[in-house]
Protein backbone atom coordinates (compact mmCIF):
# COMPACT_ATOMS: atom_id res chain seq x y z
CA UNK A 1 0.00 0.00 0.00
CA UNK A 2 3.07 2.64 0.94
CA UNK A 3 4.59 1.53 -2.30
CA UNK A 4 1.59 2.19 -4.21
CA UNK A 5 1.32 5.65 -2.64
CA UNK A 6 4.86 6.38 -3.16
CA UNK A 7 4.77 4.91 -7.16
CA UNK A 8 1.97 7.70 -7.47
CA UNK A 9 3.66 10.36 -6.11
CA UNK A 10 6.63 9.55 -8.29
CA UNK A 11 4.86 9.53 -11.11
CA UNK A 12 2.47 12.72 -10.45
CA UNK A 13 6.04 14.63 -9.73
CA UNK A 14 7.42 13.18 -13.30
CA UNK A 15 4.14 14.23 -14.93
CA UNK A 16 4.55 17.33 -13.25
CA UNK A 17 7.88 17.64 -14.19
CA UNK A 18 7.38 16.99 -18.05
CA UNK A 19 4.29 18.96 -17.95
CA UNK A 20 6.98 21.96 -16.73
CA UNK A 21 9.56 21.10 -19.38
CA UNK A 22 6.65 21.01 -22.21
CA UNK A 23 5.21 23.93 -20.79
CA UNK A 24 8.49 25.93 -21.24
CA UNK A 25 9.70 24.67 -24.30
CA UNK A 26 6.50 26.09 -26.16
CA UNK A 27 6.60 28.99 -24.15
CA UNK A 28 10.14 29.35 -25.05
CA UNK A 29 9.24 28.65 -28.97
CA UNK A 30 6.36 30.81 -28.79
CA UNK A 31 8.71 33.86 -27.98
CA UNK A 32 11.11 33.18 -30.94
CA UNK A 33 8.16 32.68 -33.39
CA UNK A 34 6.21 36.21 -32.10
CA UNK A 35 10.10 37.57 -31.92
CA UNK A 36 11.04 36.66 -35.98
CA UNK A 37 7.19 37.29 -37.07
CA UNK A 38 7.45 41.05 -35.52
CA UNK A 39 11.20 41.75 -36.67
CA UNK A 40 12.67 41.83 -32.92
CA UNK A 41 14.93 38.82 -32.68
CA UNK A 42 18.37 39.45 -30.52
CA UNK A 43 16.78 41.82 -28.66
CA UNK A 44 17.90 40.06 -25.87
CA UNK A 45 21.57 40.45 -27.02
CA UNK A 46 20.54 44.32 -27.55
CA UNK A 47 19.23 44.43 -24.12
CA UNK A 48 22.43 43.21 -22.73
CA UNK A 49 24.92 45.42 -24.40
CA UNK A 50 22.57 48.39 -23.28
CA UNK A 51 22.96 47.47 -19.97
CA UNK A 52 26.82 47.20 -20.21
CA UNK A 53 26.71 50.60 -22.28
CA UNK A 54 23.98 52.60 -19.29
CA UNK A 55 26.67 51.34 -16.85
CA UNK A 56 29.30 52.60 -18.43
CA UNK A 57 27.87 55.71 -19.32
CA UNK A 58 26.93 56.30 -15.60
CA UNK A 59 30.00 55.62 -15.03
CA UNK A 60 31.72 58.28 -17.31
CA UNK A 61 28.88 60.75 -16.11
CA UNK A 62 30.14 59.79 -12.06
CA UNK A 63 33.56 61.20 -13.91
CA UNK A 64 32.55 64.63 -15.51
CA UNK A 65 30.54 65.61 -12.24
CA UNK A 66 33.70 65.17 -10.34
CA UNK A 67 35.86 67.13 -13.11
CA UNK A 68 32.74 69.68 -13.22
CA UNK A 69 32.95 69.96 -9.49
CA UNK A 70 37.09 70.54 -9.62
CA UNK A 71 36.67 73.23 -12.22
CA UNK A 72 33.80 74.66 -10.13
CA UNK A 73 36.25 75.07 -7.99
CA UNK A 74 38.85 76.58 -10.30
CA UNK A 75 37.02 79.17 -11.41
CA UNK A 76 35.77 80.36 -8.09
CA UNK A 77 39.12 80.55 -7.12
CA UNK A 78 39.99 82.73 -10.01
CA UNK A 79 37.35 84.72 -9.54
CA UNK A 80 38.44 85.35 -6.03
CA UNK A 81 41.88 86.17 -7.25
CA UNK A 82 40.80 88.53 -9.73
CA UNK A 83 38.49 90.25 -7.31
CA UNK A 84 41.25 91.02 -5.02
CA UNK A 85 43.78 92.05 -8.04
CA UNK A 86 40.76 94.70 -8.84
CA UNK A 87 40.66 95.62 -5.28
CA UNK A 88 44.57 96.25 -5.09
CA UNK A 89 44.23 98.26 -8.40
CA UNK A 90 41.39 100.32 -7.14
CA UNK A 91 42.91 100.82 -3.84
CA UNK A 92 46.08 102.01 -5.97
CA UNK A 93 44.18 104.30 -7.88
CA UNK A 94 42.47 105.77 -4.95
CA UNK A 95 45.86 106.13 -3.06
CA UNK A 96 47.44 108.67 -5.84
CA UNK A 97 49.87 106.23 -6.71
CA UNK A 98 50.27 106.26 -10.97
CA UNK A 99 49.78 102.48 -12.22
CA UNK A 100 53.15 101.85 -14.91
CA UNK A 101 52.48 99.10 -17.47
CA UNK A 102 55.22 97.19 -18.60
CA UNK A 103 56.12 95.40 -21.61
CA UNK A 104 59.21 93.91 -22.25
CA UNK A 105 62.13 92.85 -20.17
CA UNK A 106 64.52 95.16 -18.44
CA UNK A 107 68.22 94.28 -20.64
CA UNK A 108 70.92 95.74 -19.58
CA UNK A 109 72.14 98.34 -22.12
CA UNK A 110 68.79 98.07 -23.67
CA UNK A 111 66.81 101.78 -23.35
CA UNK A 112 63.50 102.26 -21.59
CA UNK A 113 60.96 104.32 -23.40
CA UNK A 114 57.78 106.14 -21.51
CA UNK A 115 54.69 105.88 -23.99
CA UNK A 116 51.11 107.65 -22.79
CA UNK A 117 48.42 105.62 -24.49
CA UNK A 118 44.73 106.72 -24.53
CA UNK A 119 41.86 104.18 -25.84
CA UNK A 120 39.56 106.86 -27.82
CA UNK A 121 36.69 104.63 -27.50
CA UNK A 122 36.45 105.40 -23.68
CA UNK A 123 36.81 108.87 -24.19
CA UNK A 124 33.69 109.39 -26.51
CA UNK A 125 31.21 111.43 -25.35
CA UNK A 126 28.63 108.22 -25.66
CA UNK A 127 30.84 105.63 -24.31
CA UNK A 128 30.61 108.05 -21.12
CA UNK A 129 27.11 107.52 -21.26
CA UNK A 130 27.44 104.17 -20.89
CA UNK A 131 30.85 102.32 -19.86
CA UNK A 132 32.47 100.13 -22.77
CA UNK A 133 32.38 96.88 -22.21
CA UNK A 134 35.43 95.70 -22.42
CA UNK A 135 37.68 98.15 -21.43
CA UNK A 136 38.70 99.60 -18.48
CA UNK A 137 36.89 103.63 -18.07
CA UNK A 138 40.84 104.49 -16.70
CA UNK A 139 41.56 104.24 -20.55
CA UNK A 140 39.94 107.51 -21.24
CA UNK A 141 42.64 109.50 -19.17
CA UNK A 142 46.60 108.67 -20.52
CA UNK A 143 47.85 105.60 -18.74
CA UNK A 144 51.79 104.92 -18.64
CA UNK A 145 53.42 102.30 -20.09
CA UNK A 146 57.14 101.41 -20.13
CA UNK A 147 58.85 99.52 -22.81
CA UNK A 148 61.67 97.91 -22.79
CA UNK A 149 63.26 97.77 -26.59
CA UNK A 150 66.93 98.63 -28.83
CA UNK A 151 64.72 101.76 -30.42
CA UNK A 152 61.93 103.61 -30.73
CA UNK A 153 60.37 101.86 -34.24
CA UNK A 154 60.62 98.82 -31.84
CA UNK A 155 59.23 100.08 -28.91
CA UNK A 156 56.51 101.28 -30.48
CA UNK A 157 55.84 97.64 -32.81
CA UNK A 158 55.76 96.12 -29.40
CA UNK A 159 53.26 98.84 -27.78
CA UNK A 160 50.55 98.49 -31.24
CA UNK A 161 51.17 94.60 -30.70
CA UNK A 162 50.39 94.71 -27.42
CA UNK A 163 47.35 97.34 -27.56
CA UNK A 164 46.16 97.62 -30.93
CA UNK A 165 45.14 100.75 -32.53
CA UNK A 166 42.46 98.87 -34.44
CA UNK A 167 41.04 98.72 -30.45
CA UNK A 168 40.95 102.31 -29.99
CA UNK A 169 44.33 102.51 -28.81
CA UNK A 170 46.39 105.33 -29.46
CA UNK A 171 50.02 106.31 -28.36
CA UNK A 172 50.07 110.04 -27.65
CA UNK A 173 53.53 110.76 -26.66
CA UNK A 174 56.68 108.33 -26.33
CA UNK A 175 60.09 109.21 -24.96
CA UNK A 176 63.37 107.77 -24.43
CA UNK A 177 63.43 107.18 -20.15
CA UNK A 178 66.33 109.05 -18.91
CA UNK A 179 67.09 106.91 -15.07
CA UNK A 180 69.13 109.51 -12.88
CA UNK A 181 72.13 106.34 -12.89
CA UNK A 182 72.54 106.75 -16.48
CA UNK A 183 75.97 107.95 -18.16
CA UNK A 184 75.75 111.37 -19.46
CA UNK A 185 77.24 112.52 -22.43
CA UNK A 186 79.83 114.85 -22.34
CA UNK A 187 80.82 117.93 -25.02
CA UNK A 188 84.11 117.64 -25.82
Amino acid sequence: MWQNYGNALISAFGLAGLGFGIGKLVILLGERAIERRHGSEGVRDVIARRAKMETKFEARRADRVQELKELDGAVEDVLRRRKVLERQIEESRQSGERLVRLIGEEVQGSPCYVAMIVNKYVGTSAAQQSQHALVDPGWAQPQMIEVWARSMAEARTEIERRYPPAFGYAVTRMQEFLSADAPIAKAG
